[in-house]
């Protein structure tokens, strides 16, 4: 409910009216604006505020804004929550509130701060993230003549991450992926080796709304020759506890992927996710298969996270194989 105040000033033998209506609230970080009503005579108003339960107040002289309004804009450096306490004065004389008793007008989080603070909370204040996953994927052995060819690769990824909470932008990463396989030639009479040693890749991690974030990754690889890459994933929910994905990443030479992913955080410190994945890595001329797994991790603590993967692969419904990975990351 909004207080009016109406008090008359006597001045030089003249009678002046000065009102004033304080704001019903005021946000983080934004200007508030105080505005009196009062005509142009009126001796010199200075409003004096101060952050609730601080000292000492800091005077602030009202400017005309025409001939009935005078206004104050206090800084948005000085407001701050839990409230902003304020009085005018007219001439050396309080019009509205007092020193010894001045008006309070609550101050709310702004949008952003309140998801900064959520976020902060969620993370445990810890803003860098070192991480490594490690999978072997299996096929299966296919048989050419009297030859049984092997189908799978191991891939191992590495980075750091920095959580920017500068939103839109969440998060920045980069890493490292190194992919080796091998699998059946691109005449299919033989083996082939598969993958690349070396890539480098730069991520971004975009907060669309809170609760919902696209990842995007650039991947620079060594293969037979220098390429790009590149990977997308859109997830709703918190990618530590329970959300839905949905990806797809591109390896140039090696391949690409699309996936679907569900996970959930019913167990504290225990997330888990379940993926389904279409791939033709580790070549890209190979037949598209398709992978299920499951992971699984626990906090130990300190920050610290370990985790394992199993699951299952097939290019056809004849033969097939098996996935399994480790996976290890430190907030701090």
């Amino acid at each position: 409910m909004r207080v009016l105040i109406i008090i008359a000033i006597l001045h030089a033998g003249s009678a002046f009216a000065a009102r004033h209506v304080p704001p019903g609230d005021a946000t983080t970080n934004e200007p508030l604006e105080l505005v009196v009503d009062a005509p142009p005579a009126t001796p010199s108003l200075v409003a004096h505020y101060r952050t609730a339960g601080t000292l000492p107040f800091t005077a602030l002289e009202l400017v005309r804004r025409d001939d009935a309004h005078w206004v104050a804009v206090v800084p948005p450096t000085a407001i701050a929550e839990p409230a902003i306490e304020y009085y005018i004065e007219a001439g050396g004389q309080p019009v509205f509130a007092s020193e010894k008793w001045p008006h309070s007008t609550p101050v709310k989080a702004s949008a952003e701060l309140a998801r900064r603070s959520r976020d902060v909370v969620r993370s445990d204040n810890r803003r860098y993230r070192v991480e490594t996953l490690g999978e072997y994927v299996d096929f299966g052995k296919r048989t050419v003549g009297d030859m049984k060819l092997p189908d799978s690769y191991y891939r191992i990824d590495a980075g750091v991450a920095y959580r920017l909470w500068s939103y839109p932008f969440e998060m920045i990463e980069i890493g490292y992926t190194r992919l080796i396989g091998n699998t059946l030639s691109a005449d299919g009479t033989g083996e082939a080796g598969a993958g690349y040693k070396v890539s480098g890749w730069f991520g971004v991690g975009v907060g669309l709304a809170e609760g919902v974030r696209f990842d995007t990754r650039v991947t620079a690889m060594a293969t037979t020759k220098f390429q790009l890459g590149g990977r997308g994933e859109l997830r709703f929910g918190v990618l530590e506890a329970s959300h839905i994905a949905v990806g797809a990443e591109y390896l140039a030479d090696a391949g690409s992927s699309g996936y679907f992913r569900l996970g959930w955080g019913t167990v504290p410190g225990v997330p888990m996710a379940a993926t389904v994945e279409v791939t033709n890595l580790p070549a890209k001329y190979r037949d598209t298969g398709v992978r299920l797994f499951y992971d699984i991790a626990h906090d130990i603590g300190a920050g610290v996270r370990v985790g394992a993967r199993v699951g299952y692969a097939a290019r056809d419904q004849s033969i097939a194989g098996f996935t399994t990975g480790a996976a290890a990351s430190w907030d701090f």
